[in-house]
C-alpha cells in the first residue's frame, strides 16, 4: 500500500472535523492545508531516500520516535477522543526538526499563504501530518522492510506526487522550499537483500563450475608426461637466468659510488624543491584559515555549531557570500568560506546546511537561483547534495544567509 492511499485512508471528514475543534480559529481551506503539507513532506522524504546516510539516521529516528512516543498510538482505529489526538499532535510537533530539519518555518508561511489558514492552524496541521507519516514508516519497519526497501518504497512515490499534486503546488511550493530538482533527479535504487543473496549465489555457481572445468584435464596427465618434463626444464633454466641478471644489478647498485660517484647534488635538489612545495602549501593553507577566521559570518556559525540545542533561530549572515545587483554568481567563487563549509561537511557527516539566497529588489527568483548557486559549488566538491537546502529568502539583501540545520 502507497504512503498515498494510507494518507487518503487517515484523512476522513471526522478527523478533519476533530483537528479543526483543537484550535480556536478555523481560517481557509482546512482540506487544502493538510494536502499541501502531506505533498511537501513526502517530497522531503524522498529527497532523503535518495541519501543512503540519511536513511539510516531516518531509519533510527522513526523507531526512536515511535518506541517512545507512538506506540500507544493506533492510527487505524482512528482517535477515540479529543485528548488522544491532541497528544499525537503534540508528538508530531516535537519531532517536526528531526524528520524534516529544514522545513518547519518555511513549510508554515508558505501553506498559511496557499491555503489562507491561520499559522496557528498550519502548525497543528503540519504536526499532525509528520506523527502521521512516522506512523506509516514505522509500520513499514515493524513489518520487516529493510532500509534498502524503505529507500526503494519512498523513491516510487516520486513519478505520482507530480502527478497527483496540483500544478500551481509544483510550480510554488516545491521550488520555494529547495526541491525544485526533485523531478528531474536521478534516483538511486537500493538493491534488495533477496537480490545480493540471488548474485551471490550466482557467483558461487560459476566458481563452482570453474572449479570442475579445471578438474577436467587430469585424465591427460600421462599423454603429455615428456612435455610437462621439458616444460618444466625450461622453466629452472628461465628461474635461473633471471636471478643471475638480478644478482648482477643488485651488485652494480651497491658499487655504484665507487663506478660512477654519488649523485648527492641532485639529490638535495629535490628534497629541498619537495619541503619547498610542502612549505608554500602550508602557508596557502594558513591564508586561507586566517581569511575565513576572522570573516564574521564564518565565527557566528562555529559559534552554533560548539553550542548547545539547536533553535529556529540559528541563521547566520554571510556578507562575504555576496553578489552584485541583480546577478546570481558569487563575486567571489574562489572564497575561502566554500573550503571551510566543504571541510566542514568532510568531517561531520551530521554537518547540514540551508542556504537563504535574497535580492535588494525583492527578486524571488534571483534570491533562490542566488542559493541553489551555492549549493551548486559545494556539490562539485564532493558533498552530497542532500545535506544542502536552498530556498529564497524575502529579505532584501545582495548576499546569502545560511541557517545550521544539524551537527
Amino acid at each position: 500500500m502507497t504512503l498515498f492511499q494510507k494518507f487518503d485512508e487517515s484523512i476522513t471528514d471526522e478527523l478533519i472535523v476533530s483537528l479543526k475543534d483543537l484550535g480556536e480559529r478555523n481560517l481557509g481551506d482546512t482540506r487544502g492545508a493538510i494536502d499541501a503539507i502531506f505533498y511537501t513532506l513526502l517530497a522531503g522524504l524522498i529527497r532523503r531516500a535518495n541519501s543512503d546516510m540519511s536513511t539510516s539516521m531516518l531509519v533510527n529516528q522513526i523507531k526512536k520516535i515511535h518506541t517512545k512516543d507512538l506506540k500507544e498510538f493506533n492510527i487505524k482505529e482512528g482517535f477515540s477522543s479529543t485528548k488522544k489526538l491532541a497528544e499525537f499532535v503534540d508528538v508530531g510537533e516535537r519531532n517536526m526538526s528531526q524528520i524534516f530539519p529544514s522545513f518547519r518555518s518555511q513549510l508554515l508561511n508558505l501553506v498559511t499563504s496557499h491555503s489562507g489558514t491561520s499559522k496557528q492552524e498550519t502548525t497543528k496541521y503540519s504536526s499532525f501530518i509528520n506523527a502521521l507519516m512516522i506512523s506509516f514508516l514505522a509500520e513499514k519497519l515493524e513489518e520487516g522492510t529493510s532500509k534498502e526497501d524503505l529507500m526503494n518504497y519512498l523513491k516510487e512515490h516520486r513519478d505520482p506526487l507530480f502527478e497527483r499534486a496540483p500544478e500551481a503546488f509544483v510550480e510554488k511550493m516545491i521550488p520555494a522550499l529547495g526541491m525544485h530538482d526533485l523531478r528531474n533527479m536521478k534516483l538511486h535504487y537500493a538493491k534488495k537483500k533477496e537480490e545480493l543473496e540471488r548474485q551471490g549465489n550466482n557467483r558461487s555457481e560459476e566458481v563452482s563450475e570453474s572449479s570442475n572445468e579445471v578438474e577436467e584435464p587430469a585424465t591427460f596427465e600421462y599423454e603429455y608426461e615428456e612435455e610437462s618434463n621439458v616444460f618444466s626444464k625450461k622453466t629452472l633454466l628461465i628461474t635461473g637466468v633471471v636471478v643471475l641478471v638480478g644478482l648482477l644489478g643488485y651488485l652494480l647498485y651497491d658499487a655504484r659510488e665507487e663506478l660512477f660517484g654519488a649523485d648527492t647534488q641532485n639529490e638535495s635538489s629535490v628534497i629541498e624543491m619537495e619541503e619547498d612545495s610542502i612549505a608554500v602549501q602550508d602557508s596557502l593553507l594558513q591564508a586561507m584559515d586566517v581569511v575565513t577566521e576572522g570573516d564574521a559570518g564564518w565565527l557566528a556559525l562555529k559559534e552554533l555549531i560548539n553550542g548547545g540545542q539547536l533553535n529556529s533561530d540559528n541563521e547566520v549572515k554571510f556578507q562575504s557570500l555576496s553578489f552584485a545587483e541583480g546577478e546570481v554568481e558569487l563575486e567571489n567563487n574562489n572564497n575561502p568560506i566554500i573550503d571551510s563549509l566543504v571541510s566542514q561537511f568532510k568531517s561531520n557527516p551530521r554537518f547540514q546546511i540551508q542556504v537563504k539566497g535574497g535580492d535588494s529588489k525583492g527578486n524571488s527568483q534571483t534570491g533562490i537561483k542566488r542559493a541553489f548557486y551555492l549549493k551548486k559549488l559545494i556539490q562539485d566538491k564532493g558533498i552530497d547534495a542532500i545535506k544542502i537546502d536552498a530556498i529564497s529568502d524575502p529579505e532584501k539583501l545582495d548576499y546569502l544567509k545560511l541557517r545550521l540545520v544539524s551537527k
